[in-house]
């Protein structure tokens, strides 16, 4: 892996590692401080909102503005938003601020979060478009994918650790290590080579158009995940009848785990020896999450979960390098800031719908918001049927393609 790419890297773990130990640490500490469970969800739900707006507005400034400096945006905004964020839960602690004040200093903190870290991800993926060729694209794009894996599984082995120190000292350590991938990207990322449109900016919508698809698959993807993610708990007890809550807890941590090295195994080691189609990893990884969601559904014993997360786990990790590459290839050079924007919104707005939804059916029936994702998820199988998918071999052999 070259020197760029081991630098950039760096930032997306920390970053993914900030997600995962914000429902680690997060949830308690806001309990500690007198918050409700609406509450807290609130919090971590308006900065999902504003993301969905910024990234977009972030990846097109990318194009104009350059790569790292909006990456350098994103990160000190991960750093400042964080940081803000342990000092509000800090001052509720020490009991500096309680109730409505303190709830709408958490908020400002996350809304702050929202505006600046929706910076990080377009930048990376159109960072990896500028610095891939087409045939290598989606073994770049799986990189990116594999960051957010090895964050989830660092994140909440990092919070437990430095949680002996102190509740919120995870939570200042993460904005500490937002501050040296800071550090060290303005020192020694170098600025891609890209391709500047001469003319006026394309519409957003003109440049979303092509690419709809693969914002579909994303918004699905993640719709499901997080709704399944919401309910796993609940369905750990209600569908297996494990007791306790360390138990429980215990049950669910393993499963996540199993799922996130169903990726890495893709991301790291199958992507970066096969250099499959985009077409075809959607396929396969569609097809697989759809086995995964099935598993947990009709699976008689507890093992079957484990299983079923993995093989969500191995399906994620076909499916997020084949969205992305998919759609970096159906647009010009000059747009690819634009459309790895949409491509970090798209993931965004499947996060806002797919916990309330999946809370809405789970409470029909617990077996619904399982079969109804492996239904999604062969649709999805069968629309990449349909669909003429970019393939840059063929591109190769016709001499052309849209990312020329």
């Amino acid at each position: 892996m070259s020197r760029d790419k081991l630098i950039l890297l760096f930032g997306l773990v920390t970053y993914g590692m900030g997600q995962s130990l914000l429902f680690i640490v997060g949830a308690p500490l806001s309990r500690a401080v007198g918050l409700s469970e609406f509450q807290f969800g609130m919090i971590v739900a308006a900065s999902n909102v504003v993301l969905a707006f910024s990234a977009p507005w972030w990846g097109r400034r990318s194009q104009s503005l350059g790569r790292k400096p909006v990456y350098l945006v994103g990160l000190g905004g991960f750093a400042l938003g964080y940081g803000l964020l342990a000092l509000g839960f800090q001052a509720g602690l020490w009991g500096l601020l309680a109730g409505l004040p303190l709830f709408m200093a958490l908020l400002g903190a996350r809304l702050a979060y929202g505006v600046l870290v929706g910076a990080v991800q377009p930048a990376a993926t159109a960072y990896i478009a500028d610095t891939t060729d087409e045939q290598s694209r989606a073994a770049g794009m799986a990189l990116i994918a594999m960051s957010g894996g090895l964050g989830t599984i660092i994140g909440p082995v990092f919070g437990g650790v430095l949680a002996t120190f102190g509740p919120v000292v995870p939570m200042y350590a993460v904005a500490l290590l937002a501050l040296v991938a800071l550090l060290v990207t303005m020192r020694e990322l170098p600025e891609p080579e890209r391709q500047v449109s001469q003319g006026p900016d394309a519409p957003l919508w003109s440049t979303a158009a092509r690419v709809v698809p693969y914002l579909v698959g994303w918004f699905v993807i993640f719709g499901v995940f997080t709704a399944v993610q919401l309910v796993a708990t609940f369905y750990i007890q209600d569908r297996y009848g494990v007791t306790g809550e360390t138990r429980v807890i215990q049950t669910a941590s393993m499963a996540f785990l199993s799922m996130a090295i169903g990726a890495l195994i893709v991301q790291a080691g199958v992507l970066q020896l096969w250099k499959g189609a985009p077409g075809l990893l959607l396929r396969l990884g569609f097809l697989l999450f759809t086995g995964g969601m099935l598993l947990l559904a009709f699976g008689p014993v507890l093992i079957f979960l484990h299983l079923g997360f993995f093989a969500m786990g191995l399906a994620f990790g076909f499916i997020a390098p084949g969205l992305n590459a998919a759609a970096s290839l159906s647009v010009p050079r000059e747009d690819q800031g634009a459309v790895a924007g949409l491509l970090a919104m798209a993931p965004t707005v499947g996060m806002i719908f797919g916990p309330a939804l999946g809370g809405l059916i789970y409470a029909i029936s617990p077996n619904l918001t399982m079969t109804g994702g492996a239904v999604l998820s062969l649709a999805m199988v069968i629309w990449f049927l349909f669909i003429s998918v970019p393939d840059p071999r063929q591109d190769a052999q016709r001499g052309s393609g849209p990312a020329q």
